[in-house]
């Protein structure tokens, strides 16, 4: 069976996915994306060679023990909202400053992170103490650079402990065990809950993509026990909620799906220190598949995901819109994108 014939003028990137619903139904879902440069004042201009999809997504090293740039498509719908996700450093507003803050507001979606210079957690006559946070020019945005991690301390390997809401990250320690060495501390963390020692665990104050395996998002997947295996396997388990596909930082998932011309601020992520742009108002696209039968079909995909890369300057939105069929892609004979204006009908 020849591939779907793609039909596609309008300067966007479309990629035609092909996954399953939780109960194994075939999905053929459009995925869109386009991009735009970031300039001086948030001037947005559009690229003429679009960067392809990464479909199978990018992560900052070996994926098991580092954090994920960009996430792997492998969502048929993000029912949530809209995820926004900030890339980039965190600049210092002066030379020899030691804290600032970095912050993102685009619609509903917020979050502020202070920022801090590396310092550590020492054992001195006194007790533990915490450095003063040294100065610093900028520091990547990381979930390696907030709290989480692991503590494999103990003898008994069985005992190591780990924070599942960042498993890559820095400071965890196992209150159970006495700290005899130098702790590197986060750079990044939630102004309400900043870090206070061994036992804490403030919240990860991240802006980027979180793991499917991580908390808070791991538990929305639902339980793989033996009743799974026994009356379900391989579908997904019978309690996997589909907002589990939205894998944006907590607070940073809209309320609803963004439509377009929101205005995004980011503070603190670039050296003009508040930077501010609308979301381009280049128009909503719109997908018809035209099946083998010779059936019509419009979808009108929904722009779930907003990555601001303020290392590349680039503002990247990605649409998609899910259509069920028996066989799939086996099914549909042409995809055809196009854009819709105010007003115009797909």
């Amino acid at each position: 069976m020849p591939h779907p014939t793609l039909i596609n003028t309008t300067g966007l990137v479309l990629e035609p996915l092909a996954l399953a619903d939780e109960e194994g139904v075939p999905q053929v879902v459009p995925l869109i994306q386009g991009t735009w440069h970031i300039g001086p004042k948030g001037k947005l201009s559009w690229l003429e060679k679009q960067p392809p999809v990464r479909l199978a997504g990018d992560w900052r090293g070996d994926p098991a023990n580092t954090s994920m740039r960009l996430e792997p498509q492998i969502a048929f719908c993000k029912p949530a909202g809209t995820d926004v996700v900030l890339l980039g450093h965190a600049h210092a507003p002066e030379r020899g400053a030691t804290q600032s803050q970095v912050g993102l507001k685009l619609g509903s979606a917020q979050k502020v992170a202070r920022v801090l210079g590396d310092r550590h957690l020492r054992r001195g006559v006194g007790g533990l103490s915490i450095s003063a946070p040294a100065p610093f020019d900028r520091i990547p945005i990381v979930y390696e650079r907030a709290f989480g991690g692991w503590d494999r301390r103990h003898e008994d390997a069985a005992q190591h402990r780990c924070e599942w809401r960042n498993p890559v990250g820095v400071g965890f320690l196992d209150e159970r065990l006495r700290l005899d060495h130098e702790q590197a501390l986060p750079n990044f963390e939630d102004p309400e809950h900043p870090y206070g020692g061994p036992g804490d665990t403030p919240p990860p104050a991240g802006f980027g993509f979180i793991s499917p395996d991580w908390q808070p998002r791991q538990a929305l997947a639902g339980t793989y026990d033996e009743t799974w295996t026994q009356t379900r396997k391989p579908l997904l388990a019978r309690d996997f909620k589909r907002s589990f596909f939205n894998a944006a930082s907590p607070g940073l998932v809209t309320q609803g799906h963004l439509q377009g011309q929101e205005e995004a601020v980011v503070l603190g992520a670039s050296p003009e220190g508040r930077l501010a742009f609308f979301l381009p108002a280049r128009g909503a696209p719109r997908c018809r598949i035209e099946t083998r039968s010779r059936k019509r079909v419009a979808l009108e995909p929904l722009l779930d995901t907003v990555i601001i890369d303020l290392d590349l300057r680039a503002l990247t939105l990605i649409w998609r819109s899910p259509w069920s069929s028996a066989n799939g892609l086996h099914d549909v004979r042409s995809i055809e994108l196009q854009i819709a204006r105010p007003g115009q009908s797909s």
